[in-house]
């Protein structure tokens, strides 16, 4: 028998709500949409009430007619406010993430009542039609609830996994798993859909990639197929369906597992955008209609490839590090700033480049770089990267992407790395991925010829010649062009310089080599 965790029926309560669609229907019209947050916790109010109070189904399935569109609106802008969402969060980004779950969680309670009390009807006949569409939409709100968790970097929700795998299994067996009406998608699609964003590995993917991923699973996720038995070669992805375990890469035992997932054909699907993109095809060519660039369109894509291709390994161990003491500044500017400070404590006569011919962008403060520090516990470290928790008593709003300075124990240089993964444990407790960039870095100062008036902050990256690497340059992100010529005061050097190939990107700062074609110091 298919069971959920409800709310308890308050009869009492049922005093406070309105029940009449046309009244309901004329107060959500008149939600202030312009301020998403409060039309938010209106819906959650009115939301709450309804799902305590004894309703005849029928009422309760016409006012949820009239509250899902409604809830898809408000969800939408309020994801739109957690565009800039770090962790630890800023209050105000943390209420909004609370405040977005909760809709999305008493959204889903609504359809929860309404598919249990039609499992459940003892007279007349079940409408199968009936059936599959709120089974359907059910699916598609604990989906939300999991889209909402990944935005927002807090870990799933205790027990939304094992509704929904218990949700499939119930489809499966009273054969609703692919009917689809006019009201709901098939229910067996939002299930692959929210199987397929958690092998994305979304506490890895900045939230334009999340948006744009689920955006192209509502376009191409149905080329995805589950199967009720291994798939022949190996390919595809089991299926922990049995308890609160969320899907991923690496099931400790396969043969349990009573779902596959085959992504042949999809993986197929975005080798050709990949293609067409490279061929200069616009976004609504290949059949996304999101307006974003074309460029990060094709990475998102590549990266969900080799997600979606199935076997993937890890190719460095991990060694264990309890214990062992990390302290991490974020950001280019603040890491310029760190480095200039430490090389004037070491050297009391450091030059201040007395030669310098040009304006410099205005320094990060030492108040904003304090504010910018953390210290960290290492969970463990590998060959290219470690993990850290900690809980720090500042929003530091630290997002994939970031650069990071990071000093490990009593070690006095700082290495670069950058942010690949985030999340919050619980509401203080946050867990970090980091991968080495490069053991050293200097601060540098670049003013492009065309255009620029000021110098900006970066970072030089000395070369190891163990592994012929060159010297490369850690840009902020808008100052990369391919080619462009810039000037460039390292140390006591002033260089001419032309920008050449980019070997790291993110919407934070572009990692690049350059030519050196005049040296002014000499």
């Amino acid at each position: 028998m298919l069971t959920f965790d409800l709310p308890c029926i308050d009869p009492s309560i049922s005093r406070t709500v309105d029940t009449q669609p046309k009244a309901v229907a004329a107060w959500l019209e008149r939600l202030p949409f312009a301020s998403p947050m409060v039309s938010a916790q209106q819906l959650v109010t009115a939301l709450c009430a309804l799902n305590r109070s004894p309703l005849d189904e029928t009422v309760r399935y016409t006012l949820m007619q009239l509250y899902r569109p409604v809830v898809a609106r408000v969800c939408g802008e309020m994801e739109t406010l957690l565009a800039g969402f770090g962790v630890p969060p800023r209050a105000q980004q943390r209420q909004f993430g609370a405040l977005l779950r909760e809709l999305q969680i008493e959204h889903s309670i609504g359809y929860k009542h309404l598919l249990l009390a039609q499992i459940q009807q003892r007279s007349g006949s079940v409408n199968a039609r009936l059936l599959a569409e709120i089974a359907a939409q059910l699916m598609g709100a604990l989906r939300d609830i999991q889209t909402a968790c990944q935005l927002t970097r807090t870990l799933t929700t205790p027990g939304l996994w094992q509704e929904m795998h218990a949700l499939y299994a119930y489809a499966q067996t009273a054969r609703l798993a692919d009917s689809a009406t006019n009201n709901a998608p098939a229910l067996s699609l939002a299930y692959r859909q929210a199987v397929l964003m958690a092998l994305a590995d979304p506490s890895r993917m900045r939230h334009a990639e999340i948006i744009f991923t689920r955006h192209l699973l509502g376009r191409f996720g149905g080329l995805a197929q589950l199967c009720d038995a291994p798939i022949d070669g190996g390919r595809g992805f089991a299926i922990p369906s049995m308890g609160d375990t969320t899907p991923c890469h690496y099931v400790q035992s396969p043969g349990s597992a009573s779902v596959w997932l085959d992504t042949e054909v999809l993986c197929f699907q975005l080798r050709e955008i990949v293609n067409d993109l490279r061929h200069g095809a616009s976004l609504q060519r290949v059949g996304l209609t999101l307006d974003m660039e074309i460029e990060f369109s094709r990475d998102t894509c590549i990266r969900l490839f080799k997600q979606w291709r199935g076997g993937a390994v890890r190719t460095y161990k991990r060694y264990p590090t309890p214990g062992r003491t990390v302290q991490t500044v974020a950001g280019v500017g603040s890491i310029h700033r760190l480095l200039e400070q430490t090389a004037q404590a070491n050297q009391p006569e450091f030059p201040d480049s007395s030669f310098r011919s040009f304006e410099v962008a205005e320094r990060t403060s030492d108040a904003t770089l304090d504010a910018s520090t953390a210290h960290w516990i290492s969970d463990n470290d590998s060959a290219v990267g470690l993990a850290l928790n900690g809980t720090p008593d500042a929003p530091l709003g630290l997002q994939v992407g970031d650069a990071l300075a990071v000093r490990v124990g009593g070690v006095a240089d700082w290495s670069l790395g950058v942010i690949r993964w985030g999340r919050m444990r619980d509401a203080s407790q946050v867990e970090l991925g980091v991968e080495r960039l490069a053991p050293r870095m200097e601060p540098a100062w670049v003013r492009p010829m065309r255009g620029g008036k000021l110098a900006e902050p970066a970072l030089f990256v000395p070369g190891l010649a163990a592994l012929r690497q060159n010297d490369r340059l850690l840009l902020p992100h808008h100052l990369y062009q391919p080619g462009m010529d810039a000037e460039v005061h390292h140390g006591d050097h002033c260089y001419l310089l032309t920008f050449g190939r980019r070997f790291k990107h993110t919407p934070n700062f572009d990692l690049i080599d350059f030519t050196i074609f005049a040296d002014l110091s000499e």
